[in-house]
């Protein structure tokens, strides 16, 4: 068995967000912002599980299926951050009498360790640590300053995110709460890359989520690479694109 789809979706704001500094594994709480975008994620989210028209970002031969009724299972991080987000969308799928399991917290979603960058922006590492942040600029790596490696992040993200698919029924969606660098990495490696060497994918937003579909795949060797497809990237509760 395995999951219908699979959402990935980032945890609200917080104040470490709106001053731009790294979170890395700093467990820092969701702002009143931050709560306030879990909850209209989670609107849009039941309205969209339960409403295949409504799709965003998928081919007409993948909408036109009737969605599926065994509901979501929802698996987080557990920084608070991320664990907050979860409960929050748990709390409205509940309310919308959609069939909800979990949230329940898988370590290996948790953010990329930013090392000795924790806690301090952009402006503060070019200041203090000028190599480091040249070093980062440019490869997106930083083994002087302890950074995870791009590919560690990606592997421990695909395989916590591929486990939890293969454990839910095939008429449940799988929603992943975790975390905005985690997730652009795990992505790049559940499509059989190497988020060490690709950077065309850009970051998502606070409470924005991704999604993936099956890939009806024919061969072992494609089966091996890669079983799903990225359908839509950095999907929110905006007008501009769902009219929410």
């Amino acid at each position: 068995m395995s999951a219908s789809r699979i959402v990935l979706l980032r945890h609200g704001q917080t104040d470490f967000n709106l001053a731009r500094r790294f979170q890395g594994r700093i467990d820092e709480p969701l702002n009143d912002s931050g709560r306030s975008q879990a909850a209209g994620a989670a609107g849009v989210l039941v309205s969209r599980l339960c409403e295949p028209s409504a799709e965003v970002g998928m081919v007409a031969a993948e909408t036109s299926r009737s969605y599926d009724d065994g509901g979501v299972r929802i698996v987080c991080s557990p920084l608070v951050r991320a664990l907050d987000t979860a409960r929050i969308l748990a709390r409205v799928f509940d309310i919308a009498g959609y069939p909800c399991e979990g949230p329940v917290s898988d370590e290996r979603l948790t953010e990329r360790f930013y090392g000795t960058f924790e806690g301090k922006t952009y402006e503060e590492i070019a200041r203090e640590q000028p190599e480091a942040y040249s070093e980062y600029r440019d490869t997106g790596e930083c083994g002087c300053a302890e950074v995870e490696r791009s590919e560690i992040v990606g592997e421990r993200f695909r395989d916590a995110v591929l486990e939890a698919a293969a454990a839910c029924r095939s008429d449940q969606s799988l929603i992943i709460v975790s975390h905005g660098s985690a997730i652009a990495r795990g992505i790049v490696s559940l499509l059989g890359l190497d988020p060490a060497d690709f950077n065309g994918l850009r970051g998502v937003d606070n409470c924005h989520w991704s999604e993936l579909v099956p890939v009806g795949v024919s061969t072992a060797k494609s089966a091996a690479r890669t079983g799903w497809r990225l359908a839509s990237h950095n999907i929110g509760a905006r007008e501009d694109i769902l009219g929410a």
